[in-house]
């Protein structure tokens, strides 16, 4: 008999990628009746004024702008959480986190919640964030100490349009 995951760990971005993945996060859970665990990870560096595409003045951390951040976030798990109920996911999780979203997602969240699978996008972050940072798939593939499913197709399995 195949092994049924319990706890499915998908972690969200606000990309497409990410809506791609919760959707088909939720049809895993479902079909294995697991727990789905849906989180995101705040950076303080999405926060901090260091460009033109920042929220906030250089090297300045606004409270307001990181609660305000936070509830935005919040309610999109939260909208997530419905959606998997709705389709028959009986115990849902949702939690938004303040770290290191390659970390957390990698070695942190998996060990606390006990997950057996992470469920992600294939990508995320735009090009240049790559190329500095590196893919957050990639670490957690090559660190995370259990399976990891990248989501790279929609729910009939088609790629992205280019």
């Amino acid at each position: 008999m195949a092994k049924r995951y319990e706890r499915i760990l998908v972690g969200v971005d606000g990309s497409r990628q990410s809506k791609r993945t919760v959707e088909k996060a939720i049809a895993v859970a479902e079909r294995n009746d697991a727990e789905l665990i849906i989180v995101t990870i705040m950076s303080g560096g999405d926060y901090v004024g260091i460009g033109q595409n920042t929220q906030v003045g250089f090297g300045y951390v606004d409270q307001e702008v990181m609660d305000e951040a936070r509830q935005q976030w919040e309610h999109t798990v939260d909208e997530y959480r419905q959606k998997a109920q709705d389709a028959g996911v009986k115990q849902v999780v949702t939690s938004v986190f303040y770290g290191h979203a390659k970390v957390d997602l990698a070695k942190t969240l998996p060990q606390e919640y006990q997950a057996d699978l992470i469920m992600l996008g294939a990508t995320g972050a735009n090009v240049v964030e790559r190329m500095l940072m590196g893919s957050t798939a990639s670490y957690v593939v090559a660190n995370a100490s259990c399976d990891v499913l990248i989501v790279r197709t929609d729910m009939q399995n088609h790629a992205k349009a280019k």
